[in-house]
């Protein structure tokens, strides 16, 4: 008998439904101009653990910043952008709107993240 290891929690879920993606949101107006807002708690139980030792402390370092991959999983494209923790204790994602543009995503629709092979990977999802 064999066993199959999986090595991801994420290779489990059906990523087609926003709800199964580890962090979600609906976008507000703000978040589809340039930067995006994301959940404080999805990032520090759900990102935080899984970034590279590098990035955490830069995140600590730096002023709270962190340059890191993101990834559209729908358009197989990706992106450099910095990931900021802000002095209320927020965290936002700075140069979304390289992503908000081209994509034209709207308030309202919603976003699924997830960290996997050393990128942050997202899905918009429609209204």
């Amino acid at each position: 008998m064999s066993c199959t290891a999986v090595s991801n929690f994420d290779d489990l879920l059906n990523l087609e439904s926003m709800h199964n993606w580890p962090v979600n949101k609906q976008l507000a107006d703000e978040d589809v101009r340039s930067c995006l807002t994301l959940p404080t708690e999805g990032v520090e139980k759900y990102i935080m653990p899984r970034l590279p030792l590098e990035q955490s402390e830069n995140l600590a370092r730096n002023s709270g910043k962190t340059v890191m991959a993101v990834y559209d999983v729908e358009r197989s494209i990706r992106y450099d952008m910095k990931l900021v923790k802000e002095q209320e204790g927020g965290y936002k994602l700075e140069d979304w709107d390289q992503v908000s543009m081209l994509r034209r995503i709207q308030a309202s629709q919603g976003i699924g993240k997830s960290w996997r092979d050393g990128m942050l990977h997202f899905k918009i999802f429609s209204n």
